[in-house]
């Protein structure tokens, strides 16, 4: 991420979260966080997580790829809007019942049986409800 220093500074003396590392991933996850805290919610819905995402491409420069699991919710995974990293969603059916699996390469998704659905366009994300 390309602005990273910045985000992290935002992160800190803003939204007065404490970030534990020097990783991209835990500054993109907080960001994400932070918006969802905003809604004061204590579930969230799609809505609110479609939101949220879009906070993400406002705030967050450069290239990224996230799988997630929310709380109380399902999963998620989204790509940064120019579609630097890459990112794709497999299915599979087994008694009756569809799993999804993210993943940044075929190759795993194929070692676990589930056959490649699609990718995620720039900017795109997927979400699944388990509840």
């Amino acid at each position: 991420m390309t602005n990273a220093p910045d985000l992290k500074t935002f992160l800190d003396e803003d939204v007065h979260r404490h970030i534990n590392t020097d990783s991209d991933s835990e500054l993109l996850l907080n960001i994400f966080a932070a918006s969802l805290q905003n809604t004061g919610k204590v579930r969230v819905n799609s809505e609110d997580i479609f939101k949220s995402l879009e906070d993400v491409y406002e705030k967050v420069e450069g290239a990224y790829a996230c799988v997630a699991m929310l709380a109380g919710f399902g999963i998620i995974g989204f790509r940064d809007p120019y579609g630097i990293r890459p990112i794709l969603l497999g299915q599979r059916t087994r008694n009756g019942k569809t799993d999804y699996m993210i993943a940044s390469e075929s190759v795993v998704l194929e070692c676990l049986d589930f056959k490649s659905n699609r990718n995620l366009k720039p900017g795109d994300n997927f979400l699944r409800s388990m509840c």
